[in-house]
């Protein structure tokens, strides 16, 4: 009995003076923590903890929120970095995708400008003829007009000569009428 009074005894102060189970816990930190991301684990006063990873740092709360601030705005401008990245492509590949077109349209156009250059060149040559022709037309007419000119004086000429020879032959004709009567 008096063990068991002994023994009551002993695990009432031990209750009463001892700290907590809670308090007493060890919180074992794993190996694998050292390549965990996201929010850290929070030390308790008070607590026991146990490092099985290489490394460990303690930050306190106003220099882990600073960490956090520059992490969070890191993310966003690489967020927003990327969104440029993507938008920047796009433009890019539209930009490629007008250029060839362009590039098909200028062929197409240097096509058609070869096409009206031969017709132009065509056109060309085909008035190059028609000004020989009227050119030769046109020395051949101011032959024929100088013949035609020559043939009209000759001709004025002859019936001037012509006149004169009638008038000289009816002097004549009235000189010998006038003689024989």
């Amino acid at each position: 009995m008096k063990r068991l009074v002994f023994t009551l005894c002993i695990v009432m102060v031990s209750k009463t003076f001892c700290q907590e189970i809670d308090s007493l816990k060890v919180i074992e930190i794993p190996e694998s923590y050292s390549n965990h991301t996201g929010e850290p684990l929070t030390v308790k006063i008070d607590s026991l903890y146990r490092f099985k990873t290489s490394d460990i740092y303690l930050v306190n709360k106003k220099s882990f929120l600073a960490i956090k601030n520059v992490y969070q705005t890191t993310i966003e401008q690489d967020k927003m970095t990327k969104e440029l990245i993507k938008k920047y492509t796009q433009t890019l590949h539209r930009n490629i995708d007008l250029e060839r077109s362009l590039k098909i349209n200028f062929t197409k156009s240097d096509s058609l400008d070869q096409i009206v250059y031969e017709k132009t060149q065509a056109t060309l040559n085909n008035t190059q003829k028609a000004l020989d022709y009227t050119i030769n037309s046109l020395e051949k007419a101011t032959n024929s007009l100088e013949l035609v000119e020559k043939a009209t004086k000759r001709q004025r000429r002859k019936t001037v000569f012509e006149k004169i020879l009638i008038g000289v032959a009816g002097i004549g004709a009235g000189v010998l009428v006038g003689i024989s009567l």
